[in-house]
């Protein structure tokens, strides 16, 4: 379902990706990440002579299962400026043919439908599992550089559910430089659909040095939670980005009824290392 281009921009701009990196969307439909994470290096960005701005464009590449969708993100993306965008008609789960290819920064609101019947994933995944929200997952935390950064919406079954390879999933986002769990208010992706999800930050470099993972709770996007998602007064996202850069500065956080911070050592010694904060506090 369609990604709410604010919501888009707020992981942009968390990620802050740069213009000497390559940056992927594994699951791209329309293109809406890697249009957003373009406008957002060139605002960060005086004056880039013609072959800088040349260069820049070919750092950005898509893979997208549907022909149609490959189609529209192709035209979004001209639209845009680039004269010849890199997506590809590819499926991420079950071709092997891109899986050799790492990015600096992966962008992404993967599917979380599943067919009847499951997946059936080659064997080069570290999780096995039937589960599209798991694979692509599993794929994301596996193909970042060195240093890599990613932002990811996730079902909040990816935070609690416990069933192994979920379970696993976590460990491994944990030990591949996740820093910081933001839960979305239910709603946000009204008329689609009525999931609850949050969004995962990696960055394997701020990850690799953190003893903590920063929790933030998003009660209000901007706009009510109705079918029409009218604006409202109230919007937690500027406050959000604030704290989420702070922690990965100062790897800890201010008091906030907001956000908090947990030790990695106290998530990883339960059994289901569950990414849900509550599961921790008391309060």
């Amino acid at each position: 379902f369609r990604t709410p281009r604010h919501i888009i921009d707020f992981i942009v701009a968390v990620v802050d990706p740069k213009k000497n990196e390559t940056i992927l969307d594994p699951a791209c439909g329309t293109a809406g990440f890697l249009i957003s994470a373009y406008k957002h290096i060139l605002k960060a960005s005086d004056n880039l002579s013609p072959d800088e701005r040349a260069r820049l464009m070919s750092n950005f590449r898509g893979y997208d299962i549907a022909p149609d969708m490959v189609r529209l993100a192709r035209a979004n993306m001209y639209l845009h400026g680039f004269p010849n965008p890199t997506i590809h008609e590819y499926d991420s789960l079950t071709s092997e043919e891109r899986w050799d290819e790492r990015c600096d920064v992966i962008l992404a609101n993967p599917p979380f439908m599943t067919p009847k019947g499951g997946i059936r994933p080659h064997n080069r995944f570290s999780i096995k599992a039937k589960r599209s929200e798991v694979l692509f997952v599993d794929y994301i935390a596996e193909h970042l550089n060195p240093g890599g950064r990613a932002g990811i919406i996730v079902p909040d079954g990816i935070i609690f559910q416990s069933a192994g390879a979920y379970s696993k999933l976590r460990r491994l986002l944990i030990n591949n430089g996740l820093y910081a769990v933001v839960s979305l208010p239910i709603g946000v992706f009204n008329p689609y659909a009525t999931a609850k999800t949050s969004i995962l930050f990696v960055d394997k470099t701020i990850g690799g040095r953190s003893a903590e993972i920063c929790f933030v709770r998003i009660s209000s996007d901007g706009f009510d939670l109705g079918a029409q998602r009218r604006p409202v007064e109230t919007n937690d996202l500027p406050d959000a980005l604030d704290l989420l850069r702070r922690f990965r500065v100062n790897a800890s956080l201010p008091a906030t009824p907001m956000a908090l911070s947990l030790p990695k050592s106290v998530i990883t010694s339960s059994k289901e290392c569950s990414l849900l904060a509550s599961h921790y506090t008391t309060g």
